[in-house]
């Protein structure tokens, strides 16, 4: 399903004042709250409408976007998408992990050689990424019902 919003940082974006005033304790302070309340509806399916402007060239001054912006604004992602669905982090991680351990050890293993400390290592991460992964999707659940 394509989603109605052409830009995140622009245009004029239409919500309902109950459920925004509903959301207001999951925005971070450190990005924008346009965009996370947009991205909480969207998250939520609720209707968020917008209506597109039109963007002028810069005619002075300089941007104040730097390398730890673009490293905030990372961070403040990842949070909301522990927030609403952490498992989308965490599972990749302990696939990955895992997959990396098996890859690695199961060579090994068939030569007789024992199982490798590395490969032990990145198995041991796979399931603490997965365990993880499910208490944060507890405590997710937790302080979405709060709101």
């Amino acid at each position: 399903m394509p989603l109605p919003i052409r830009d995140l940082n622009s245009g004029l974006k239409f919500y309902r004042t109950d459920l925004v005033q509903r959301y207001t304790s999951l925005c971070p302070d450190s990005m924008a709250f346009s965009d996370v309340i947009t991205l909480v509806f969207i998250h939520e399916h609720h209707l968020v409408l917008e209506h597109p402007i039109t963007v002028q060239q810069r005619q002075g001054g300089t941007s104040t976007i730097n390398t730890l912006t673009a490293f905030e604004t990372v961070m403040a992602i990842l949070s909301i998408i522990t927030l609403f669905n952490p498992m989308r982090i965490f599972l990749p991680l302990s696939l990955t992990s895992l997959t990396a351990g098996l890859v690695w050890g199961v060579p090994i293993v068939l030569r007789g050689r024992g199982v490798s400390v590395g490969a032990m290592l990145a198995f041991t991460t796979g399931v603490l990424f997965f365990a993880l992964g499910l208490i944060a999707e507890q405590l997710a659940t937790i302080r979405k019902s709060r709101t």
